[in-house]
């Protein structure tokens, strides 16, 4: 049985080993190949966007990355606002495009894109990130910080208060004297 496959295996072998080489060295194949790539490559197009044809949201945020790496502003400030329209609950990319916004000298943009993250951000409970956001949106927007700083203390006092941590030991109430023995 073993002999059969090890026999098999290398015929298999021999027969890539005889069709690379004949790839290689003649034309005889090339037509073919040509005719199956014009084929494939409009396929694996189709794979790599969404079913509208559109840019998967990878490629759309690495655009407007690539965008703001190389300089080009409103380029970014397009691409990230579509890949906000069809991931609107992403509040980094938000982010991101408050920064592109601040980073051209717009900064009612910008305030309008962190509020935007903010909000989000208060929805997964993440109140250092809010917190963080809250100066940069005052700046501008002092009434939409406010309005957060607002949601913020009222979305953490809703959190439920961490129990008391077992390695502190607790302290006994003091006794005075005559109630000591």
């Amino acid at each position: 049985m073993i002999s059969r496959i090890a026999s098999w295996m290398i015929w298999a072998a021999f027969t890539i080993v005889v069709a690379v080489f004949v790839y290689r060295h003649t034309d005889w194949i090339s037509p073919t190949t040509t005719k199956i790539k014009e084929v494939v490559k409009p396929l694996v197009a189709k794979v790599l966007t969404d079913p509208s044809g559109k840019n998967s949201s990878r490629e759309k945020i690495a655009g407007a990355r690539e965008a703001f790496a190389h300089g080009d502003m409103e380029r970014a400030i397009a691409n990230y606002n579509d890949y906000i329209k069809s991931n609107a609950k992403n509040a980094d990319v938000r982010g991101e495009l408050g920064n592109v916004y601040y980073l051209t000298g717009r900064p009612n943009e910008a305030a309008e894109a962190y509020y935007e993250a903010a909000q989000l951000l208060l929805k997964e409970h993440d109140f250092e990130r809010v917190s963080s956001l809250l100066p940069i949106i005052a700046e501008t927007k002092p009434m939409l910080a406010d309005e957060l700083s607002q949601k913020l203390r009222a979305t953490a006092g809703v959190q439920k208060m961490e129990p008391p941590s077992a390695s502190k030991p607790q302290q006994k109430a003091a006794q005075s004297a005559l109630t000591r023995y």
